[in-house]
């Protein structure tokens, strides 16, 4: 049987859904989305507790409530007066939601930035999230590009270039923001905690295949006793808690949105057999996967 991708949560999913079409409240086409009330969406897009993998660059715009949100395993609070940015083929996941819980949201599929603007982008906006709380002076001026930019899709004919160029000064403006706080005191990580995101980005692009602290390790370029110190000090969980975590939610991904059958997944996350991968899931969760599946 031939294996079929999972399905991520992208622009083309989402118009498959009928949650897409051109409404008093979101446009979303095949290369962009913009959402100005996701409450008014009935916040429809996303499942408490319920993992995702996102294909596009993702900026938020918080206008109020609050919300716990897991991207790639590291969690942020997006609360009134927050903007972020995801990176592309992130792990999202919904821990935590108010109900009168609302934002603004913005998609862009990699492609849709103009070159040469893109290259330039890809190393920033690639590797981690980005939020920034109670900064009303950019929380204003990102309303203002969200304003534009919706504006813009809705005038006819359809000014294509002009959304995109919107879009790649957006995300221009959140490169400088970021080198704004790495040069500001009060936001540099610690040794110990900027080797902690490098681990995690490496636990989210070696989970499938690596489950060994050793290997994580020998990557980082320290000992496999040093590193487990350095990440159960800064975060009070092991390294293999860290990337079983991950493991279980990249399973959760395959099982809810692919139609990969339960021996296939433990296939693609390189378990021995479907029995073992199946003991792991229902240990990580507490239910099995095909219960999993039918929640």
């Amino acid at each position: 049987m031939q294996q079929q991708k999972p399905i991520h949560l992208t622009l083309n999913f989402l118009n498959e859904m009928g949650v897409a079409t051109n409404n008093a409240f979101a446009f979303i086409n095949r290369e962009m989305g913009i959402v100005n009330s996701m409450y008014e969406m009935n916040n429809r897009f996303f499942h408490v507790g319920q993992p995702y993998r996102t294909k596009e660059v993702r900026i938020l715009r918080g206008i109020r409530g609050s919300a716990r949100m897991s991207v790639n395993l590291m969690e942020y609070t997006i609360n009134e007066h927050t903007i972020g940015l995801i990176p592309p083929n992130a792990l999202l996941q919904i821990v935590d939601i108010s109900g009168d819980y609302d934002i603004q949201a913005l998609a862009a599929d990699s492609n849709f930035i103009p070159t040469p603007q893109h290259g330039v982008l890809t190393d920033w906006h690639t590797r981690q999230a980005i939020f920034l709380d109670n900064n009303l002076e950019e929380w204003h001026r990102t309303g203002t590009y969200f304003s534009l930019i919706w504006k813009a899709v809705h005038l006819q004919p359809y000014r294509r270039e002009v959304v995109q160029h919107l879009i790649t000064s957006l995300l221009y403006n959140f490169q400088y923001l970021q080198a704004d706080c790495l040069h500001n005191e009060l936001f540099h990580p610690s040794r110990h905690e900027e080797l902690f995101r490098r681990f995690i980005t490496l636990v989210n692009e070696h989970c499938k295949t690596q489950r060994t602290t050793a290997f994580y390790a020998d990557r980082l370029c320290l000992s496999p006793r040093y590193l487990s110190t350095v990440i159960r000090n800064v975060s009070g969980r092991t390294v293999i808690e860290w990337v079983n975590q991950a493991v279980a939610l990249e399973a959760k991904v395959l099982l809810k949105h692919s139609d990969l059958l339960t021996y296939q997944i433990a296939d693609e996350l390189n378990f021995p057999n479907p029995s073992f991968f199946s003991k792991f899931f229902k240990r990580m969760t507490g239910m099995t996967p095909q219960e999993y599946q039918r929640t």
